[in-house]
């Protein structure tokens, strides 16, 4: 009975000593604009970058590709829970080896579309090995907008979107009365006005206007972009 004790331990140890198998678990990644579609493809994709939290190991890394979604699904207000991507929604896909559940770090970038700068967002959440996310996969929002500005003679010229690329234009989803776009001058703002081209904002501004903010009052989103001397 002994011998037999001493077995049973000895089995069990080396059970306990016996390193978990790793299970490949599938992680999608999707990125909303803040108050608008899905970012992808048209504003140069989103960067992803997954690790775990603990250790920091790297999980894997990549870019969101595809399109901006279906309009509908995704502005329409769904009920809570539903999906809101389809096929045409930007997406990064990977798969992560863990052997047990892992706090994942996530760490999002974009739009990386040259002359935008990149809005940046760092979260966590639990996956469990071999079992992929459910709905929507892992749904992210950037919060900002995508903006560019320049002086043109004694002109600044604002060039203004959603972060997705969804224009600003009059009668649009994007009506072009939400956005409050100014320059700034000691301290002072000098409004700029839509000029009639999609995304567009203008005004004569004073000397010494370093600084050019835009604000989209309806979801909150907002840019700021620092002038060339």
């Amino acid at each position: 009975m002994k011998r037999l004790n001493r077995s049973a331990a000895m089995a069990a140890a080396l059970i306990a000593a016996t390193p978990a198998i790793a299970l490949p678990t599938p992680v999608v990644v999707r990125v909303l604009s803040q108050g608008a579609k899905f970012i992808g493809d048209g504003m140069g994709g989103v960067q992803v970058e997954l690790a775990d939290a603990t250790t920091g190991k790297s999980l894997g890394k990549g870019l969101v590709k595809g399109g901006t979604g279906d309009t509908a699904r995704i502005m329409n207000g769904a009920p809570r829970g539903q999906r809101i991507a389809d096929e045409s929604a930007g997406s990064f896909a990977t798969l992560v080896d863990i052997a047990e559940p892992t706090n994942v770090r996530v760490t999002i970038s974009g739009p990386m579309k040259a002359g935008i700068s990149p809005v940046t967002l760092t979260t966590t959440r639990w996956l469990i090995p071999g079992q992929g996310l459910a709905g929507d996969g892992w749904l992210l929002e950037l919060q900002g907008l995508a903006m560019s500005a320049r002086r043109e003679g004694d002109r600044v010229v604002a060039d203004v979107s959603m972060l997705c690329g969804c224009p600003i234009a009059a009668g649009s989803l994007w009506d072009e009365k939400r956005f409050r776009v100014l320059a700034w001058a000691d301290g002072k703002a000098v409004p700029l006005s839509f000029a009639g081209q999609t995304g567009r904002f203008a005004g004569t501004v004073p000397a010494g206007t370093t600084w050019v903010t835009a604000m989209d009052v309806l979801s909150g989103a907002t840019s700021a972009v620092k002038l060339n001397p």
